[in-house]
């Protein structure tokens, strides 16, 4: 179905942000029909865009008329429930003409659209904590005094739970308040440090710790903590991370050291909603624990689920999460799983597009649809919509570079691929390709700014040439580093 059969989007015609005024509209207005004029371009199509281009200024020009249409434009493309808003960057607005495939980048940007619509839910979280033999010493006493001082962060509504695993799980802190801090500290010093270390064993308790108490007006929350890799129950893992996210409880995983599977402890999380992450030091693990907490009182919203509808002759390529960190997001029947949306950071994603051979006009790229689902008791259910239009114009339009956060989006998603494909290259003993792609990771995050990061990456680059190996926790470190680069926030000139 064409964008005309249904709404025009008049702001996506003249290529201004819904926030535009009105000497930005003349000017946008002037330039497009010097271009699309019949009597300067006779090529089929044009006609058409020009009465196009000429009735979104009638419209969006006169005051009364254009309020009028903003009614109209946020009952079509805006949050049925007001509490989403929607930006959007495209590589190019404008198009040329070709015979041939082309790419168009969309960055969308998920956002809060007023201010967090209830008051904090009762948080009941759960430790999962290895205690297997190598978390012996300084790493397990770090994991009990952060854990203390959690306790001390949570409110008087909230619940704490601890369980603690090795080859067989126990639950040492039931899930209850922690008014009594004293006794919560005398639990964890009996923790000592033996066996092996199977990951399901603690995720399995620790889920059911949290189902049996959990319902709609609380935010259940797992947090695991592991330094040592699990076999033989990997597949166990990602069901229960996907049975964890039906029943709307969360999985952060965070793995401390080098000898743990990082892939893993990935996917657990991407598939309940949760995070991953890695800490380098046991000295960390009580900053990490604490921002955590920070960002789980900071949820708006949960379970964002993002359906792409190209139109007929265009295929969607690729998706990648950006933000709040980067991966290929969970693919569901229903489209794609972002996990949960903070009040102070988006959710965004870079969706690439392949174009078939265009002819001048309008051209309705896709639908973008997201869904989420806001706390409170009951639940509130909200959904925004988008078209995702650009202009073909019959004459090239000239080489612009893409909007800054595109570029930004692009840069990262690029640096992440690559680096994934230099340890490749390094670990297939492809020594000299894969120092090549170190360095080109540098390059780029120099040009991104983050000086440090590049000085680790051409570092890593000089030890492959030279014969050296590079050590695991250099490789994690710049994983998750360049995964976790903060984006700009999105151009005023975004469609919101």
């Amino acid at each position: 179905m064409s964008a005309r059969e249904e709404f025009l989007d008049y702001y996506a015609i003249l290529g201004v942000p819904p926030s535009a005024d009105a000497e930005e509209i003349k000017r946008a207005y002037r330039v497009l029909v010097r271009k699309v004029h019949p009597d300067v371009r006779p090529e089929a199509g044009t006609s058409l865009l020009f009465r196009l281009v000429h009735e979104a200024y009638s419209v969006l020009s006169d005051p009364e008329r254009r309020a009028e249409y903003d009614r109209r434009w946020q009952a079509r493309w805006g949050s049925r429930g007001s509490f989403l808003r929607f930006r959007l960057l495209l590589s190019r607005s404008s198009l040329p003409v070709l015979s041939t495939s082309q790419i168009l980048y969309a960055l969308l940007t998920i956002e809060p659209a007023r201010p967090h619509p209830i008051t904090r839910q009762p948080l009941h979280l759960c430790l999962v904590i290895d205690r297997s033999n190598s978390m012996r010493g300084e790493r397990l006493e770090q994991v009990k005094a952060a854990a203390l001082e959690l306790a001390g962060q949570l409110g008087p509504d909230d619940r704490l739970a601890v369980v603690a695993f090795h080859n067989r799980a126990e639950v040492i802190w039931p899930l209850s308040p922690v008014g009594e801090r004293h006794r919560l500290s005398m639990r964890l010093e009996t923790l000592t440090a033996e066996g092996g270390t199977e990951i399901y064993q603690g995720l399995l308790l620790g889920f059911q710790e949290l189902l049996r108490a959990h319902q709609v007006s609380v935010h259940s929350h797992l947090i695991l903590l592991t330094d040592g890799r699990t076999y033989g129950d990997e597949e166990r893992c990602r069901a229960l991370a996907d049975q964890s996210r039906e029943v709307g409880i969360r999985i952060s995983a965070f793995g401390i050291g080098e000898d743990w599977n990082d892939a893993l402890l990935d996917e657990i999380a991407a598939r309940s909603g949760g995070i991953s992450g890695y800490i380098a030091s046991p000295e960390e693990i009580r900053r990490r624990f604490l921002e955590h907490l920070l960002w789980l009182q900071d949820r708006y919203a949960e379970d964002v689920r993002l359906m792409v509808e190209p139109t007929e002759g265009v295929l969607m390529t690729a998706l990648y999460q950006v933000a709040p960190e980067l991966r290929i997001p969970p693919r569901e029947d229903s489209g794609w799983y972002l996990g949960t949306l903070h009040a102070s950071r988006p959710v965004q994603a870079l969706i690439e597009f392949a174009l078939p051979p265009l002819e001048p006009g309008l051209l309705e790229v896709a639908r973008l649809r997201a869904r989420v689902r806001i706390p409170g008791n009951p639940p509130q259910l909200d959904e925004a919509e988008l078209s995702v239009q650009a202009h073909a114009l019959p004459e090239e339009p000239p080489i612009t570079s893409p909007p800054e956060p595109v570029l930004e989006a692009l840069s990262r998603v690029v640096i992440y691929r690559m680096q994934e494909q230099a340890w490749a290259d390094i670990q297939a003993g492809r020594r000299a390709e894969g120092a090549h792609k170190l360095r080109q990771v540098g390059t780029r995050l120099l040009e991104l700014g983050a000086k440090d990061l590049a000085q680790e990456a051409l570092a890593a680059a000089t030890r492959v040439l030279q014969g050296h190996s590079v050590s695991r926790s250099q490789q994690l470190a710049l994983k998750y580093r360049t995964r976790m680069l903060m984006l700009p926030p999105p151009e005023p000139g975004g469609k919101s």
